[in-house]
């Protein structure tokens, strides 16, 4: 008899670093703020395990938000303060794999908004199928991906969402 997927072991993400949390908390503030000024509809995801169906939780990751694009639709953003090493962001495997479940049942365009650690308002997004193209890699005790900066999309935040959205889907 096989078992369900939802019935497997759980994966636990490890612990946040209290330095690391205040990091994403200020690079959420500062995405927030920038949705706020740009006057879209947008709302925040709670991040808590309550809100997540019990047979779901360990199986799928909420985007920090989703925004109502003009034209477009609904589309949802992961929010990173992230840092370039050697040229390349790294995200772990699994939070990619629990996303493309997030965007596979909600039928959600996903991106990563990358923030500059040092608070400038250059970003970049890397959408969730862009994954797809890069082979993992293991890394001390975490599978992860990485992705080339050129491969991301340049987005200023000094722009408003709307034409900063607009401007990076063109070049895409």
């Amino acid at each position: 008899m096989q078992k369900s997927r939802y019935n497997a072991p759980r994966i636990t993400s490890r612990p946040i670093h209290p330095a690391d949390q205040a990091k994403g908390d200020e690079g959420e503030r500062r995405f927030k703020g920038w949705l706020d000024a740009s006057r879209l509809p947008h709302v925040y995801l709670d991040q808590t395990p309550m809100s997540v169906p019990d047979h779901l939780r360990g199986e799928i990751k909420r985007p920090d938000y989703v925004v109502g694009v003009p034209g477009v639709g609904a589309v949802a953003f992961d929010v990173k303060v992230k840092s370039l090493y050697n040229g390349h962001f790294i995200f772990e495997l699994d939070e990619i794999r629990r996303m493309r479940t997030f965007a596979r049942f909600f039928h959600m365009t996903v991106y990563f908004a990358c923030l500059n650690p040092d608070g400038s308002p250059e970003s970049y997004w890397i959408r969730l199928d862009q994954f797809d193209n890069f082979a993992a890699v293991r890394r001390g005790s975490s599978i992860t991906l990485k992705i080339p900066a050129d491969a991301a999309l340049s987005v200023s935040m000094r722009k408003s969402f709307h034409a900063a959205f607009l401007d990076a889907v063109t070049l895409a």
